[in-house]
């Protein structure tokens, strides 16, 4: 395989620093971009260099004059230096045809999939530290049920006569 020159930068994206033998790498290979992008997240990925990506849009419906959500999917080349997950969101550009279902190559990871699952965890903790503070402490309520069934063991003897005196003599 011969050596190209590698691509500093495609439409203001710099190139990854990891190095790649993908022919099909627009930065280290032989591919070139044209200027129509699309972004979307990461569904699918598998071990051939390809991945799926998708999108929502809205759709105006003019029966109903309301909008419903439309979604697109794309099969794209994932070349090995950018190292793109399940549940990211990228940038893609259009090639020339890669395969049959592929038109298009990654050239930016725009989000990771690790800052969203960092956000959700904070948000979890946050939202447990709120129900942990406003619970009660059980134990008194129990200490209290206790003593009065005590009480009302030791009452069911006496007439009513006497349980309304030494009530009135405790308050």
């Amino acid at each position: 395989m011969t050596k190209t020159k590698m691509t500093k930068e495609i439409f203001g994206v710099k190139s990854p620093n990891k190095e790649c033998t993908d022919a099909k790498c627009p930065f280290h290979g032989q591919i070139s971009v044209k200027k129509e992008l699309f972004k979307g997240k990461v569904v699918k990925k598998d071990i051939n260099g390809s991945a799926t990506i998708e999108w929502f849009r809205p759709y105006f419906v003019p029966k109903y004059e309301r909008y419903e959500v439309r979604r697109s999917r794309m099969r794209v080349h994932n070349p090995p230096c950018l190292e793109v997950e399940i549940g990211q969101t990228v940038l893609v550009a259009r090639t020339r045809p890669i395969s049959k279902t592929k038109n298009h190559v990654i050239i930016q990871i725009l989000e990771s999939s690790e800052s969203i699952t960092n956000v959700a965890q904070v948000s979890d903790k946050k939202s447990k530290e709120t129900t942990k503070t406003k619970s009660k402490p059980k134990k008194e309520t129990t200490l209290q049920s206790e003593e009065q069934v005590s009480q009302e063991e030791t009452n069911e003897d006496k007439p009513e006569e006497i349980i309304n005196n030494n009530e009135t003599n405790q308050e």
